[in-house]
């Protein structure tokens, strides 16, 4: 059978190479050992493949013979590279990648010769070849203790496609195309499975998936919200991950290389991919566990799915979360605003008095200005709270503007709110003696504490402190809030609050004042005076807009996710959160955006570079700085084929951009539109063969990775 190799690159060597340079390789690459799961007849067909290449080398006679051939299937390589170029590609090669020569070896010597590909870096060749292989060898059982020739020849196949899918995934991983990294993984783990061979490779290449799911998470949910399918299973690897953790701020281990810390900043970070549903299914359900992280998350989502969509009933929902945070940290703003949105005004102004942030306290009074009480600058608080500190957070929110006057306007919010606030209807039955006696006390309490007073449309005095709060639902709201402050009221924990938060970068501020939480069975007090609201059109809505972005600062100081603001762990689509393996292959931060200027400079850095590794210098690594896989790869082996036959290339060039945009899904991605003239000439043995002059229009599709703009793809567009 034919593969695709040549003795020179068998031996690592350039065809220029003297006698001296030939016998130190064929050194060198004998005494290299491939890794120690290869069987004894893999790593001798490897052997064999070198000393086949040598003995032709080093023969003068064969060699010369062998020359012959190889330099008449260069040339027909570059004859094919010409008519690409003059087919209207930018310069020569770039759409031509050269190919070696092909070689007969014996079907036996497939293992060595995958090897071979594989320290060559031809991963794609060594999966191609292997799989075929794999199709003429008989199926058998296999094992790693059967010393049977067929049985090593196919377990020796399965290793090198396995390892060439881990190279690949880690190729794709560098690429930031994660879910592809994670495709190309599985194959090899799954072929591995399938076979139950080598279980130290499976563990490495489950190792790397498991690093590599965070990744996969960002780039699922980032998808479009249409490809539900995508962004389902980005959810789905989420909830593997708190589960594995157990929790959000768990002890579990994930094995993804994340600490308490780095997952909190992780978690804040891809809240912005996930929509409010999305949020509150997942947060609500953590909260269970219980976790004072999830249960704040999912009052956010709660909130903003019920304001958004004026489903007030959410709104409660929230509120009964908040009680039961309500002991360990203080949590009075967001109490104070649910209370307005479920329009019980006179518990907003309770939770306010309980309230330890001084700068939200300023602004609420300094916006009362001349009002009898603070609800003015709780309005104008709220609304901004929801724009700058909810929505924003929700995929589906964040272009949505916050509303409280169209929200209390909606008449489903009104009708609900109407019903919650109304007094039971008392059930008849049958009245004992001692309930008389209940009943009497009670006439003596109504009497000394005036009672509600059923809501009257348009003009309603709230006063839901002295009142049972009751919903739609024919189950009485104080045993579902009762189950419900029991389901998320945190464990005690032996560490304050502020110790185990802090060490868990989530600020949730422990409270100053203990509160006892307002229920059916604390005593009534009498209110000091009464808020009035109109649900129907409040009056004080019509002139609450959004106020000025410089006033963020007084959420951002205060929020318990403010912590999650600053210092955040660099999570993103184009950088590792942990070392990609190899090690010496990191990457660092990426600052900057794309700019004009920026473009200019990166098509001119490009077209310099080409000239510095096309030339006659032959600066292979001046396009290390500015081309990026695949593209590099395949530019680098052409300038090693020019190089190797002492042919180079000199360039004139004049850049004019046209027009660049960032990619709208991906701010690390952009494609440049120029114009490139090209002034060419090629130089055979020092002597110039021809040239030519060309007006090209170029697309040129970059990608950030780490500081620098790289270009990735080139595509002459006419």
């Amino acid at each position: 059978m034919r593969i695709p190799l040549d003795y020179y690159r068998i031996l690592g060597i350039f065809p220029q190479a003297t006698d001296e340079q030939i016998r130190q390789a064929h050194r060198d690459r004998s005494v290299q050992l491939p890794r120690r799961e290869y069987s004894n007849q893999a790593i001798q067909a490897r052997r064999r493949l070198l000393e086949q290449a040598y003995s032709v080398l080093s023969n003068p006679a064969q060699k010369a013979k062998y020359e012959t051939q190889f330099w008449q299937d260069q040339a027909s390589y570059q004859e094919e590279g010409e008519k690409s170029s003059s087919s209207g590609t930018e310069v020569i090669g770039e759409t031509f990648v050269p190919t070696t020569s092909e070689i007969e070896i014996e079907p036996g010597q497939l293992p060595g010769s995958l090897l071979i590909l594989h320290e060559l870096g031809e991963y794609e060749l060594a999966i191609k070849y292997g799989e075929s292989y794999l199709q003429t060898l008989p199926a058998s059982s296999l094992s790693l203790d059967i010393d049977n020739t067929a049985t090593k020849q196919r377990t020796d196949t399965i290793l090198s496609i396995a390892l060439a899918y881990l190279e690949i995934s880690r190729e794709q991983w560098h690429q930031a195309a994660y879910e592809q990294a994670a495709l190309a993984g599985d194959q090899g783990l799954t072929l591995l499975k399938k076979n139950n061979l080598f279980p130290s490779i499976q563990a490495e290449i489950q190792a790397e998936l498991y690093k590599l799911r965070p990744y996969r998470i960002l780039e699922l949910l980032a998808a479009p919200l249409k490809n539900k399918i995508s962004r389902q299973t980005g959810i789905e690897l989420l909830k593997s991950m708190l589960e594995e953790r157990q929790g959000i701020d768990g002890k579990g281990d994930d094995h993804s290389g994340l600490g308490i810390d780095d997952f909190l900043r992780f978690i804040q970070q891809i809240r912005t991919y996930l929509t409010a549903a999305e949020q509150k299914d997942i947060f609500m359900k953590e909260a269970e566990r219980p976790s004072s992280v999830a249960a704040y998350l999912g009052v956010y989502a709660l909130i903003a799915r019920g304001f958004a969509q004026k489903q007030p009933s959410l709104i409660l929902e929230a509120k009964t979360v908040l009680e039961g945070l309500e002991p360990r940290q203080d949590v009075s703003i967001e109490q104070s605003i649910v209370a307005l949105l479920l329009g019980q005004t006179q518990v907003a102004a309770q939770a306010l008095e309980q309230c330890q942030d001084q700068q939200a306290l300023n602004f609420i009074r300094e916006q009362s200005q001349g009002a009898p009480d603070l609800l003015p600058g709780l309005c104008r608080y709220s609304e901004h709270w929801l724009q700058a500190e909810v929505f924003a957070h929700f995929r589906d929110l964040k272009e949505k503007t916050a509303s409280l006057k169209e929200y209390f306007a909606d008449q489903g919010v009104q009708t609900y709110l109407n019903q919650l606030l109304s007094p039971p209807r008392p059930k008849p039955q049958m009245v004992t003696t001692s309930e008389k006696t209940k009943s009497s006390r009670s006439r003596l309490h109504n009497r000394r504490y005036p009672s509600y007073q059923p809501l009257e449309q348009g003009n309603a005095a709230l006063d839901p402190i002295s009142l049972p709060v009751r919903s739609l639902s024919p189950v009485d709201i104080r045993d579902v809030r009762r189950r419900k402050r029991k389901q998320y009221s945190p464990k005690p924990d032996p560490k304050p609050l502020t110790q185990t938060v802090s060490e868990q970068s989530l600020s949730l501020k422990p409270s100053a004042v203990q509160t006892v939480p307002l229920t059916e069975t604390n005593p009534v007090r009498h209110p000091r005076r009464s808020s009035k609201l109109n649900l129907t059109v409040v009056a004080i809505f019509g002139g609450v807009g959004l106020m000025a972005l410089g006033m963020t600062w007084i959420y951002k100081a205060n929020s318990p996710l403010s912590a999650l603001e600053k210092g955040q762990y660099s999570v993103a689509l184009h950088r590792p959160l942990i070392d990609i393996p190899p090690a010496d292959a990191q990457m660092v931060t990426a600052t900057g955006m794309l700019t004009l200027e920026g473009a200019q400079q990166v098509v001119e850095t490009w077209l310099s570079s080409k000239s510095q590794a096309f030339g006659q210098d032959h600066n292979l690594e001046s396009l290390n700085k500015i081309l990026a896989d695949p593209l590099l790869s395949r530019w680098k082996r052409q300038a090693q084929q020019l190089q190797q036959n002492q042919n180079y290339w000199t360039y004139e060039h004049d850049v004019k951009i046209n027009s660049f945009k960032p990619d709208s899904n991906n701010p690390n991605q952009a494609v440049v539109d120029a114009n490139v003239q090209e002034v060419a000439q090629y130089y055979q043995r020092n002597r110039e063969s021809r040239s030519y002059n060309d007006n090209l229009r170029v697309r040129y599709d970059l990608v950030r990775q780490g500081d620098r703009w790289l270009i990735r793809e080139i595509n002459v567009i006419q």
